[in-house]
């Protein structure tokens, strides 16, 4: 059972090699509760870092276009992981069979190195597991960056369309997609004479939806896991626009709800020569909230546009791309 959060990872930030998770199956040997408590640990910033990924970059300006305008952005979110976010409290979890030497453990962003977990049979003869390090050094300037593609087009009443879209791929036994659809509405409009100002003042509503399915076994094709990330994010936003260079700014609430599912029947192996058959044996839902202010600036070189901003929040965010616009 190989590179379970790897894969994650490799289909949203282009990470290629590790081995993570590569004992789930002897996790699950020990006791459901204490597998499902430990995955989590590991997993959960996992799902802070998509969820600020998901909700940022989509607005380089509070201006929108004019009808029928529009515009094609490329760009990466790389949110910068916190340190408290690198390690878990092993006590604090409250494993009710597993016991380690250490106090601490890595989560998926955490230090290369590995944490040995016992735990005593009904028989008494021991066991012995190893949860796997955290990428450590191969994080890109301490983050995991998020590379996106967004189409945005002008209606009606000065509002924006946006959207992200991701079609089903399939690679390696995995199937990943994401959809994400945002609009940006100008308030300017409603001040008069202050709209002919070079300022624009805008809010803006976003959803996005990231599925993973990942197939656990080539000969079971029941084993898989389902990992699902719902975000929402709201904001106001205002910029200065002149002809060459736009300066924006603005602050809002965003929420990601994450969802993690290990589906399919396991045969679990013991040391003293027992076995036992778990179904759906992990799974759980979290999900994460917090408020943010952004500042930015872009480059205004006739249809081309480049940009980059900075969100703060629990993980400090940066946003930076191109794209190109009209009208």
């Amino acid at each position: 059972m190989k590179n379970l959060i790897i894969l994650i990872i490799s289909l949203t930030a282009s990470f290629s090699s590790a081995q993570l998770l590569d004992d789930l199956d002897n996790v699950l040997a020990a006791t459901n509760n204490d597998a499902q408590k430990l995955v989590d640990a590991y997993i959960a910033p996992l799902g802070q870092s998509l969820t600020y990924s998901l909700n940022a970059g989509w607005a380089s300006s509070a201006k929108t276009h004019k009808k029928f305008g529009f515009d094609i952005t490329l760009g990466v979110t790389s949110p910068s992981v916190s340190d408290a976010a690198k390690s878990f409290s092993i006590r604090a979890l409250n494993l009710e069979q597993l016991t380690s030497t250490a106090t601490s453990a890595s989560t998926v962003f955490g230090a290369k190195k590995n944490t040995t977990f016992a735990y005593t049979l009904p028989g008494g003869s021991t066991q012995s597991i190893e949860i796997p390090g955290g990428l450590g050094d191969d994080l890109v300037m301490n983050s995991l960056p998020a590379p996106y593609a967004q189409v945005g087009l002008g209606l009606f009443f000065e509002t924006d369309l946006m959207v992200r879209y991701v079609p089903k791929i399939k690679s390696q036994g995995a199937k990943f997609g994401l959809f994400g659809i945002g609009f940006k509405h100008n308030l300017m409009q409603y001040f008069g004479v202050m709209n002919k100002l070079p300022l624009n003042v805008s809010a803006l509503a976003s959803y996005s939806k990231m599925n993973l399915e990942y197939q656990l076994s080539t000969t079971n094709p029941g084993q898989m896991v389902n990992y699902d990330v719902d975000t929402f994010t709201i904001q106001a936003l205002g910029s200065l626009d002149f002809p060459v260079i736009s300066i924006v700014g603005g602050f809002g609430y965003g929420k990601g709800d994450v969802a993690f599912d290990m589906l399919g029947d396991y045969t679990i192996s013991f040391a003293d020569g027992t076995s036992k058959t778990l179904s759906n044996p992990l799974g759980s839902e979290s999900s994460y909230t917090g408020t943010h202010a952004m500042i930015g600036a872009r480059v205004n070189l006739l249809f081309l546009k480049i940009f980059a901003n900075y969100t703060l929040q629990e993980f400090n965010t940066l946003n930076a791309g191109v794209s190109v616009s009209f009208r």
